[in-house]
């Protein structure tokens, strides 16, 4: 992120532009998963130069200290400030913990147990919000007979670096844990399954603070990529819609019901994108069939999870909650 906000600064090409170079010659760390990325780095690197109060976020930040030594303060959870960092704070309530462990967590039945969907919100005031969300299985809304969608522990932050999400997720992880840790093991996140777009510092964060953790990824998120990234490379456009159906189709790799199918899939992937002269093959192979490989094992380890392909909807409706509030 800090060289794609770098790159905003002294380009004078537009999103689209610098998104394009972006995928053409970045590796999969720095590579911005879509150009909304690109677009919100933009906005918030143009807004670099305008005055602001450090005395205001001075203010905020003794308040939110002071919340913390109230005896009853039960939200604002950690304030933290470090050297040449941004500051970040973490918020949850014990009911939040309480329900994440209950339907999240590894004794959770498989009928009420849910992801725990984790998603970034971008260009939210000042700061990002970084959500996580999970269905809460034993309600049903009225209107739709689907569970509704809670919010889990949030943080409010000023950069996404490894060490700002993993100090977040480790603190969700030892609330979570508080009444194990004089086991050997810990049981509650064995069996914990995370969910999140593609964003390196935010997985690998997830799999630090849950080790035991397994990780499904945001088809949706991947399928955009695949079609930014083709399009980026000047591949036709009825090329490129054929390998996404054959990607991500219902007949399609992301569709499959069992490892000899997925590898026959996947073979006829490679063979069209081969035949067509298409320079994607170690972008597929590397980047996206691990993903939705690991996608299918585990919907077909946990069938709880529903066989359709999985997507981050519910943090990205939360997300757009928030900035609802906020802007109001």
């Amino acid at each position: 992120m800090e060289e794609l906000a770098q790159t905003c600064r002294t380009s004078k090409d537009k999103p689209r532009s610098i998104y394009q170079s972006e995928q053409l010659g970045a590796d999969e760390q720095q590579c911005p998963r879509n150009r909304k990325q690109v677009e919100n780095v933009a906005a918030a690197v143009s807004s670099e130069g305008k005055v602001k109060s450090s005395a205001n976020l001075a203010d905020e930040l003794q308040t939110l200290l002071s919340r913390l030594s109230s005896p009853d303060e039960n939200f604002v959870q950690q304030v933290q400030c470090l050297l040449g960092r941004s500051p970040s704070v973490v918020l949850f309530t014990q009911q939040q913990i309480d329900d994440v462990k209950q339907l999240c967590c590894d004794d959770a039945p498989p009928h009420l147990k849910s992801v725990f969907a984790v998603d970034r919100t971008f260009n939210l005031s000042s700061l990002y919000v970084t959500v996580t969300v999970f269905k809460h299985k034993k309600l049903q809304r009225i209107s739709s007979q689907e569970p509704p969608v809670f919010i889990g522990p949030m943080m409010l932050h000023g950069d996404g670096k490894f060490q700002t999400y993993l100090n977040f997720f480790s603190t969700v992880s030892g609330a979570m844990n508080e009444d194990d840790m004089d086991t050997t093991e810990v049981r509650l996140t064995d069996s914990v399954i995370t969910g999140s777009d593609e964003e390196t510092a935010l997985v690998r964060a997830l799999r630090r603070g849950f080790p035991n953790s397994k990780q499904l990824f945001c088809m949706l998120h991947c399928k955009d990529n695949v079609r930014h990234h083709l399009t980026a490379i000047g591949t036709a456009v009825n090329v490129r819609e054929h390998i996404l159906a054959l990607v991500f189709g219902s007949s399609g790799v992301a569709e499959a019901s069992s490892d000899d199918e997925m590898d026959d899939r996947t073979a006829q992937v490679m063979q069209y994108v081969r035949q067509q002269n298409v320079n994607v093959v170690d972008y597929l192979q590397n980047r996206i069939m691990p993903k939705i490989h690991n996608n299918c094992r585990l919907r077909w380890d946990e069938p709880w999870i529903g066989q359709q392909q999985w997507s981050n909807n519910n943090c990205e409706s939360a997300n757009h909650m928030l900035k609802m509030q906020v802007l109001a």
